[in-house]
């Protein structure tokens, strides 16, 4: 992508956006409102400058994938994990949950 410098420390290929265009008024009051108490926390957070890479929300899969209890889907060699898959609410969770169907993958049970 096109290189260019945004803000003062970030150099990459990210596009500007105004994100309030995106949200409807109470997220973007809660955002401003969050950024202000943080603000308190950690002095400079909410500087004028202050850039907002992204915006997590806190939904997670409508839908889980079947697995069994070799971690497996009803197709063999599947191993559905994580949030998308249903077996995760974040990204700690999902972290956990893949390290699980490493670990089943590379038992013996599993790998032949």
């Amino acid at each position: 992508g096109h290189e260019e410098t945004v803000g003062k420390a970030v150099k990459g290929s990210y596009k500007g956006a105004d994100v309030s265009a995106i949200y409807p008024e109470f997220i973007n009051k809660a955002i401003c409102e969050g950024m202000e108490a943080f603000g308190h926390k950690i002095n400079g957070f909410d500087m004028d400058d202050t850039l907002l890479m992204g915006a997590e929300t806190r939904t997670s899969a409508p839908v889980r994938i079947v697995r069994d209890e070799t971690f497996q889907s009803n197709i063999r060699g599947i191993y559905p994990c994580g949030e998308g898959a249903g077996y995760a609410g974040g990204i700690t969770s999902a972290a956990v949950d893949g390290i699980k169907v490493a670990l089943a993958i590379s038992s013996d049970d599993v790998v032949q």
